[in-house]
């Protein structure tokens, strides 16, 4: 299956989802599918470099181990971002009334139709 299809299925399966994307750990985006722009995805890209930098900083200093998963909900939307390799993070788009929950549970069973091809 192609990051694209996986890309759009993640979204299709989520109530409330609008896009999702591939993003480098450095803030360069791989592959995203947009059904629906909520946010300016080049901006999230670039801004996720720093997100992930923050957040991994945060787990080794609280000595809670790696992190997997973090998620950011705002009035306009809500991101939620998985791990898919240490330089590898798929992340969801999901309006406010979204359905979050089954947001985490389809990353959690996208991530390793994705993690075989890096």
């Amino acid at each position: 299956m192609s990051f694209a299809e996986v890309l759009k299925e993640t979204v299709d399966k989520v109530d409330g989802a609008v896009s999702a994307m591939i993003i480098g750990a450095d803030g360069i985006t791989v592959q995203e599918y947009v059904n629906e722009k909520l946010i300016d995805l080049t901006e999230l890209s670039a801004e996720a470099s720093a997100m992930i930098k923050d957040i991994n900083l945060a787990a080794l200093n609280l000595g809670i181990g790696e992190a997997r998963e973090f998620s950011i909900i705002s009035d306009k939307c809500g991101i939620i971002m998985r791990k898919i390799t240490s330089d590898y993070y798929l992340a969801l788009i999901i309006h406010p009334d979204g359905n979050y929950g089954k947001g985490r549970f389809i990353l959690k069973t996208a991530v390793p139709k994705l993690a075989s091809e890096f």
